[in-house]
């Protein structure tokens, strides 16, 4: 059985390749072409043929390949010496390569008109809908009413009772999503201004265990001091607790307030489905 050989894993096909490489760009060289209208359309030339044809795989392809390389080669030393009729020959082929890229251009700008546009996918259509809710709730409104003005006497549709949510301790009465985006920047705000005011009560329980030593030594130097290293502490700290709890209460007060409209809510909601279903028992009669 043949061992199988992969080109682009050959030291000696690699090194095959990139000699005729080298020398196809030598004769693109300004002292190698003496014509310096075709010089750099060539030397663009073989470098794109290159790079579409390094993946080729099957020896025919690959001899091929390499033997247009060489002829290519052959016909640019000539060029390059000063023939005419090989510098005409390299003239026509670059002119032919010419016409066909700007046909094949515009047979492609052809079909990217004539082509109908992509359908937007079910994922990419709620993207863009989220993303619009997004821009015009990133304010709120100026007419809009408080969440605790609920519940409303009377609505156009259906009534939907809103669920209390508690998100890491701030309440809030979700109505339907997505969420609005000046509600997530108002709990987000709330949440970063607690955690902050935990941060630096765990910083002042430590420098007051520094107060705490700083008393210690003045009371064995005997200094005379009006106050003591751990009071101011102590009162930033008992202010930073007070703030804690203050917030605390508040959110706790404000829950309770939205779990009584959440109560008013579904009673309503529970007496107009009674009521719907009323007229509908009343129409089939009619009807009957």
């Amino acid at each position: 059985m043949h061992k199988v050989v992969v080109p682009s894993r050959s030291g000696i096909h690699r090194f095959a390749c990139l000699a005729l490489y080298r020398a196809l760009l030598r004769q693109c060289s300004p002292i190698a072409a003496g014509d310096a209208l075709w010089r750099g359309e060539t030397e663009s030339l073989i470098k794109q043929r290159f790079r579409r044809y390094k993946n080729l795989q099957s020896p025919s392809q690959v001899a091929n390949a390499l033997k247009s390389g060489y002829e290519a080669l052959d016909l640019l030393d000539r060029a390059s010496e000063g023939s005419q009729q090989d510098s005409g020959k390299l003239t026509a082929i670059l002119a032919h390569t010419k016409t066909f890229k700007e046909q094949y251009a515009a047979k492609q700008r052809r079909m990217t008109e004539l082509k109908l546009p992509k359908p937007v996918s079910p994922k990419q259509a709620r993207k863009e809908q989220t993303m619009r809710f997004e821009q015009e709730t990133s304010r709120k409104h100026p007419d809009a009413l408080s969440i605790l003005a609920r519940p409303r006497s009377s609505l156009s549709g259906e009534r939907k009772v809103p669920v209390l949510v508690n998100a890491r301790g701030v309440p809030f009465l979700r109505i339907k999503k997505p969420q609005p985006r000046n509600l997530s920047g108002v709990i987000r705000t709330k949440l970063e201004k607690r955690w902050n005011r935990i941060v630096t009560r765990d910083r002042l329980h430590v420098e007051l265990l520094f107060a705490k030593d700083e008393d210690a030594w003045d009371r064995l130097t005997n200094a005379t001091e009006q106050s003591k290293w751990s009071e101011e502490v102590k009162l930033a700290l008992d202010n930073v607790y007070e703030k804690i709890r203050e917030t605390d209460r508040e959110n706790r007060e404000l829950a309770e307030k939205m779990w009584n409209v959440v109560l008013e809510e579904r009673e309503l909601a529970k007496k107009e489905q009674e009521q719907r279903q009323f007229e509908q028992l009343a129409l089939q009669d009619k009807t009957d």
